[in-house]
């Protein structure tokens, strides 16, 4: 195992909390994928009703009922009480139902559905669109109402099939049914929509054009509406017989559609939607067919599942049900593109931090392989863009093992600028007062901290609250692995105390990546450990007690990694003060980042699927900072390979 980069180690400049963004924060080894980020950006932003305020999150199942095809056990009237008994359990506020048919002389499905779900005493309203099986869709009378401004319908899907081939049975009378719910409990209204595309892995032909037609109606049809849209698509990008097959991201690319849960590799038992053994045949035959998707921009997912639960022995159906929670997005889809100097030399490097005072986190990049080394600050418009960058005189370097960091370390609200490397001087820790205006004054250094080793790494965090960053210093192979805290005073000229040594969670890996952040809301930054070889991955919490001690608080269950090229931030990106945890490999979910908000004494154990600015390419890096001042910390994009170099910022949502 190589030893991990610099970057790993980064501190993040959180809204609440003062920090630096520590050297070595670039690109990593790798070829970009292009067109990063491309569809996010193009995603519809909400359009709000009339009197709306906006997204609340709210839980959506779709579940294929099978129709009444079989006999004995499995005969629709020995089960119907089972389906309703799921769909009740699982109380989701929206669901969609397939495969609900109502043959001549047979079981009457959606008749026994709406019977078992709607009515007095009973939580669902229904949209039925009629016909032999009807894409019914119920809705939470509680939560939902239909919006008689926008409608309802039921849209046929084309066959493309001749009467005689062996697939037109197979995509005949194919639908879209839709309605327009409005939320009782903030007046926004979303586009549902309900579909069941043709089964039969040869008749994949049906599924394609099928997915154009729906992807072109879901673009046009819901003028501006958020869209959330379920089904049985019969269709599984990941599985050994439809791998090739193009269906769901047709669907998604034509109609700017998310997958509520994203998976690698190969469809297992943990993906399958589809009960292949529900016949009482065992088989390892396993298909992901059943999808929720949204729309994307102001609206996201959570919590997607799969409910598997048994009645006398099998499931009520040969589907399971499929769930997803939409919510708020965290950050806006649209972004800001500003050109970087050298930004599209992989030998740069940026940083994020304040160093203006005025509340919104400026860029600063350096590269040693151009000019003098200088740092460049470009001022941060407090919209997400930047204005032109400008050069720093002084504090150069024309070497690539300078680290550079960016804190308030004296606590007049702009962030000095940090010079450090092992072989400079005799190692001590060059610190230049920032003047806030994005110039930095004659430096000062500070002995106490110095080191001379290439182990050492050192982080600038406020772990006391009083508004000054604290100098941490750690290296592996000194003092047991313990950490040292220099506690900075406030005043005019950067000082520091003398160091206290903590041993809770003293860790003697190199491989160990060290963060800071305030996870429990007290104003205090807290440390934070990740190894991939260590403690199953976990991420591992130590509360800061302010005086430069530390107390182990957790460890996190959830958003574990044993892979070296895991990367890990922690930023409060929702604005409540707490630090929130978010994940992202560019090999893992389609290169989505997946956000595990923070509680206060933990992190949630289901993330949140962020759509913007996602990338599968190791040249990638993303940046956390506040950079227009409101809400929580807002998400940069950079990849050198990618728009010229230029940094895209996504801006945080109001929570």
């Amino acid at each position: 195992m190589k030893k991990p980069p610099f970057g790993d180690t980064r501190l993040l400049a959180l809204p609440s909390l003062l920090t630096a963004l520590c050297w070595g924060c670039g690109p990593q080894a790798g070829e970009p994928v292009e067109g990063d980020a491309t569809r996010a950006d193009a995603a519809p932003l909400e359009v709000r009703a009339e009197g709306g305020t906006g997204h609340r999150a709210f839980r959506v199942m779709t579940y294929n009922v099978r129709g009444p095809l079989d006999t004995g056990v499995r005969a629709w009237p020995n089960r119907k009480a089972a389906v309703i008994e799921r769909i009740l359990a699982n109380n989701a506020d929206i669901v969609g139902v397939q495969e609900a048919q109502h043959p001549s002389g047979g079981p009457d499905v959606p008749a026994d559905l709406i019977a078992g779900l709607t009515g007095t005493g009973k939580p669902y309203g229904v949209y039925n669109p009629g016909g032999g099986s009807p894409k019914l869709i119920f809705f939470k009378t509680s939560r939902f109402e239909i919006a008689s401004e926008v409608g309802h319908g039921n849209e046929a899907l084309v066959n493309p099939y001749a009467t005689t081939a062996g697939c037109y049975s197979h995509a005949q009378g194919k639908k879209i049914s839709w309605v327009g719910l409005r939320d009782l409990t903030s007046g926004q209204v979303y586009f549902v929509a309900n579909t069941h595309f043709a089964y039969a892995a040869e008749c994949f032909l049906g599924r394609l054009k099928e997915a154009a037609q729906m992807g072109a109606f879901l673009a046009t049809k819901p003028a501006g509406l958020p869209v959330v849209a379920m089904g049985d698509f019969n269709s599984d990008a990941q599985s050994v017989s439809t791998r090739d097959e193009s269906t769901i991201a047709d669907l998604e690319a034509a109609g700017h559609l998310f997958r509520t849960a994203r998976h690698d590799g190969t469809t297992g038992v943990d993906e399958a939607t589809f009960n292949s053994a529900w016949d009482g045949t065992p088989s390892s035959n396993y298909a992901r067919l059943d999808y929720i998707f949204h729309s994307g921009g102001a609206i996201t997912s959570s919590a997607p599942s799969i409910d598997r639960t048994e009645s006398g022995g099998n499931t009520p159906s040969d589907h399971f049900a499929v769930l997803a929670t939409i919510r708020p997005s965290l950050f806006a889809a649209g972004s800001t593109l500003s050109p970087v100097p050298s930004g599209a030399s992989a030998a740069t490097r940026l940083f994020f931090a304040d160093v203006t005072g005025d509340g919104c986190a400026d860029r600063i990049s350096w590269n040693p392989e151009a000019g003098e080394g200088e740092t460049w600050v470009a001022k941060s418009k407090c919209d997400g863009s930047f204005a032109p960058a400008v050069k720093n005189a002084g504090a150069v370097s024309v070497v690539a093992t300078t680290r550079f960091f960016f804190a308030d370390v004296t606590g007049d609200g702009c962030a000095d600028k940090v010079l450090w490397r092992p072989t400079l001087g005799d190692g001590e820790v060059r610190i230049y007062p920032s003047r806030c205006d994005g110039t930095f004054g004659d430096r000062v250094s500070f002995f106490p901290a110095a080191s001379q080793s290439e182990s050492t790494r050192l982080f600038f965090a406020d772990v006391t609250g009083d508004g000054c960053a604290d100098l941490l210093r750690w290296n592996p192979n000194e003092r047991g692995g313990a950490f040292e805290t220099f506690i900075a005073k406030r005043g005019t000229t950067p000082s520091f105390g003398a160091a206290v040594l903590s041993k809770e969670g003293a860790n003697t890996s190199e491989f160990t990546r060290v963060y800071f952040a305030d996870v429990d809301g007290d104003g205090k930054a807290d440390r934070l450990l990740w190894n991939p070889g260590q403690d199953g991955g976990r991420t591992r919490v130590y509360r800061s007690a302010g005086t430069g001690a530390f107390a182990f608080a957790f460890a996190h269950e959830a958003g574990t990694s044993g892979v070296d090229t895991s990367r890990f931030y922690f930023a409060d990106v929702d604005g409540d003060g707490k630090a929130d945890k978010l994940f992202w490999r560019p090999t893992f979910r389609e290169g989505r980042m997946q956000i595990y908000p923070g509680t206060g004494t933990g992190f949630a154990g289901s993330p949140v699927m962020d759509n913007t600015g996602f990338s599968g390419s190791e040249n990638t890096d993303f940046f956390f900072a506040n950079i227009d001042g409101q809400g929580g910390a807002d998400k940069v994009y950079w990849n050198p390979s990618a728009y010229n170099g230029d940094s895209k910022v996504f801006r945080a949502l109001a929570q």
